[in-house]
């Protein structure tokens, strides 16, 4: 059975390139919980949505910035419920709560590998724009903010 050009990715789009970011936010009152997703808006302004309909304090923990930021999305989304002991939560697909023996850092860990992976396959696939950068950023403890 071939599959319709328009359902998979479009990996040879040249001119085109979709940008955006994923970003990993965690709820403040309960930081067991937390959130994967993507936007193509600015992070602050996906939080500000994501509090008034979620009616969660959510902090913006790491955003990864590049080319192909759904793709990264996807594969970060499937790693996380490929595991069967990863709890979902009722808010929908995107929140999960960390296990018993794991930290936002690994799940930060985890991100930063999809994004590697997602530049891996563009670049396989000769559709990773000349001179692009995956750009992090991660929220400080303090409040601050680091760039990576």
């Amino acid at each position: 059975m071939q599959r319709s050009p328009r359902t998979g990715i479009p990996w040879l789009r040249r001119r085109k390139v979709p940008y955006g970011t994923v970003y990993l936010m965690q709820a403040r009152a309960t930081p067991r919980l937390f959130k994967v997703g993507f936007t193509k808006r600015r992070t602050k302004d996906r939080r500000t949505e994501l509090n008034r309909v979620a009616s969660d304090d959510l902090a913006i923990v790491y955003t990864v910035s590049l080319p192909w930021a759904r793709a990264c999305e996807t594969l970060i989304l499937r790693r996380l419920r490929w595991n069967p002991f990863r709890h979902g939560d009722r808010r929908g697909t995107e929140w999960f709560w960390l296990g018993k023996r794991e930290s936002i850092e690994t799940i930060i860990a985890k991100l930063d590998r999809a994004a590697r992976d997602t530049r891996r396959m563009a670049r396989w696939r000769w559709s990773w724009p000349r001179g692009a950068e995956i750009k992090t950023f991660r929220a400080n403890r303090q409040g601050g903010a680091a760039h990576g």
